[in-house]
């Protein structure tokens, strides 16, 4: 599908406003503005209450993201027979594509159709961010590290970057229709080439923006230069950053395929703490198949350490095709009243 191909969608039905429903994470948000900036730019208006179009971007990290993106394009039809919804992202499409008047695209094809606008929109879109001056840059899409947990290289076997110098015009760009902070954002920033420290570099020394802050922010991509520029601009870097570690375990470590151990854990966050302005937020997964309590507590004993301010805690969920599925299925089962258990204290590390 290509952009010219949405052009006749919504001419047949005599569209005039659309809304965007996003689900996941923030690398959708930004593909979510883009894509409602082309439906502006085909001269449809925004509209939540009573739209022609329904834009829905789906997710499927997790069972629930899935069963609810998947839902509410259903809904959207019961509700609302004479809507269209135009439907794309991660979820099994192949659900909703029977369905009349859904119009479904899946992720290669909308990289097609964003490749024309990669990473740019305006405050026309009405999203959440706009309001606040908050503009979230897609720098990077797609992955091919294969997490054994995982399910997003089956579904974003593509690797996209923007070029330093584009992303410079894009910032500079956003900068001068209002916006004073940019959200870096990608599926996998540890797979953006020209090296995240190097965005951030390019970024602070040839645009005004005033602040730069991060989705997520892979381990592998905190470097010296990283940790420098912390420093070099406090007012422009944001003092939190979300670095996902989902266990600190190195046995777990290795059968999850994560790209670090337990000793760069700890590395980089002593480098990280000698800046004291700095808070740390999480993602951890419990529960994951044959994790022991031995192992579950060095990952709470390490999150103890560290400090985290916020961290989003997942029970282990088994994902259709991958190799932690497989591990799970010969496994012994963790309890319920056990995964609650874990999943307490690690929220107790953050007071959550």
């Amino acid at each position: 599908m290509k952009i010219t191909d949405l052009k006749p969608i919504i001419a047949s039905h005599c569209s005039h406003t659309f809304a965007s429903l996003n689900f996941g994470c923030r690398a959708n948000a930004s593909e979510t503005n883009q894509l409602s900036q082309i439906l502006v730019n085909l001269g449809l208006s925004p509209d939540t209450d009573k739209p022609d179009v329904y834009l829905v971007n789906t997710c499927a990290i997790t069972k629930k993201g899935e069963y609810e993106s998947i839902y509410q394009i259903k809904k959207i039809i019961k509700d609302d027979p004479e809507a269209i919804v135009l439907a794309t992202g991660c979820a099994h499409l192949e659900k909703v594509d029977h369905i009349p008047r859904v119009y479904t695209f899946d992720n290669t094809q909308k990289e097609a159709i964003l490749k024309e606008n990669f990473g740019k929109y305006s405050s026309d879109v009405l999203d959440k961010f706009s309001h606040t001056k908050r503009y979230v840059f897609r720098v990077q899409s797609g992955c091919s590290v294969n997490c054994t947990f995982c399910i997003v290289p089956s579904r974003r076997p593509y690797l996209n970057a923007i070029p330093l110098d584009e992303a410079v015009n894009t910032v500079n760009e956003a900068v001068k229709n209002g916006y004073s902070e940019v959200i870096i954002t990608g599926v996998n920033l540890g797979q953006y080439f020209p090296g995240l420290s190097n965005l951030v570099e390019a970024l602070l020394t040839r645009t005004k923006i005033e602040l730069i802050s991060f989705g997520s922010i892979p381990l592998i991509t905190i470097d010296e230069k990283f940790i420098n520029l912390l420093s070099e601009y406090p007012t422009r870097v944001s003092r939190f950053l979300h670095i996902p570690l989902q266990s600190c375990s190195d046995k777990i470590l290795r059968l999850m395929n994560r790209q670090y151990d337990k000793k760069r854990i700890i590395g980089t966050f002593e480098k990280l703490k000698q800046n004291k302005s700095l808070t740390f937020g999480s993602d951890i997964i419990v529960g994951f198949p044959t994790e022991t309590d031995l192992e579950f507590q060095e990952t709470f004993e390490l999150c103890q350490s560290i400090g985290f301010s916020k961290l989003h805690v997942f029970r282990y969920s088994p994902r259709p095709d991958t190799v932690a599925r497989e591990i799970f299925l010969k496994s012994e089962k963790i309890s319920k009243d056990e995964l609650t258990r874990r999943s307490r204290l690690i929220r107790s590390i953050s007071g959550e």
